[in-house]
């Protein structure tokens, strides 16, 4: 038999070449098919690996973000008390003084401390004095609304800042303090600590933003009420406006007490209640 390359028959002898071209044609398409498959096969793991890549990053950053808030909660928190301490104020009472002037709205503040509170490290050691501290914190966290910010402030020293809040429920929620932590009974073994607080409460109210430009104002002013009751017997609660009832600024702010106690009146020239 002939090969088909030496066929004379003119037809035959020009199909020839084209008979050839096409066999090696669909050799050379089924090549590329092939070589197309396997690319395509190749993108599809590629895609598969890259995307399971992406998920275990994506997994990575939502543990490394969890971890990011975890110890910045802790750095925000008293490691004695286990509440806010006060680099958490110092970021908090921006944003809601800020909140505040932006709305008009009131932002209260009370600044708390626990008197004679040396005299208890002194007799007890300061091992119970810690846990007073913990205790006591953990009663005020039970009376402040979940609204509110309880930071420990330093020492026995607490400041409880009340957003949307004016000065008449700030007083009210300052004098329940007050009355419940003079009311408790701490019990440690066979040590039992009865114990008082002196307060003090300040208010911004929407006109004293005009005076008052630094948020730490607000605390200034109810840690200088706390210290008017200082002076004048302790276990009390001291308010002290930003501005007078003309609605002028306070230089020397006179303490109202809302409650009856061993102070019966505040002395303006002394500055002192």
């Amino acid at each position: 038999m002939k090969n088909i390359g030496e066929l004379k028959h003119p037809d035959l002898a020009v199909a020839a070449p084209v008979c050839v071209t096409a066999a090696t044609g669909r050799q050379q398409t089924s090549g590329l098919l092939d070589q197309g498959f396997c690319f395509f096969n190749r993108l599809v793991e590629i895609g598969d690996d890259v995307a399971e890549k992406n998920r275990q990053l994506f997994i990575e950053n939502l543990n490394l973000q969890s971890e990011i808030k975890r110890l910045k909660k802790i750095s925000f928190i008293d490691a004695a008390t286990g509440i806010y301490n006060k680099r958490y104020l110092q970021i908090r009472l921006e944003e809601e003084f800020a909140r505040a002037r932006r709305y008009g709205s009131p932002l209260s503040s009370i600044f708390i401390d626990l008197d004679n509170f040396k005299s208890i490290n002194d007799t007890h050691g300061h091992i119970i004095g810690d846990k007073l501290l913990k205790d006591v914190a953990s009663v005020l966290e039970d009376l402040c609304r979940s609204e509110d910010v309880l930071i420990r402030f330093g020492g026995e020293e607490f400041v409880v800042l009340m957003s949307d809040t004016g000065s008449s429920e700030a007083v009210i929620l300052a004098e329940r303090i007050r009355k419940k932590v003079k009311e408790y009974l701490f019990s440690y073994g066979d040590i039992k600590i009865s114990i008082s607080a002196s307060l003090g409460v300040s208010t911004l109210n929407n006109g004293d933003f005009k005076y008052v430009s630094d948020p730490e104002q607000l605390i200034r002013m109810a840690d200088r009420a706390m210290y008017m009751v200082k002076q004048n017997g302790k276990n009390n609660t001291c308010y002290l406006p930003f501005r007078s009832e003309k609605g002028n600024p306070v230089p020397s702010p006179v303490c109202r007490l809302p409650v009856q106690s061993h102070v019966d009146r505040c002395r303006h020239s002394q500055g002192s209640c």
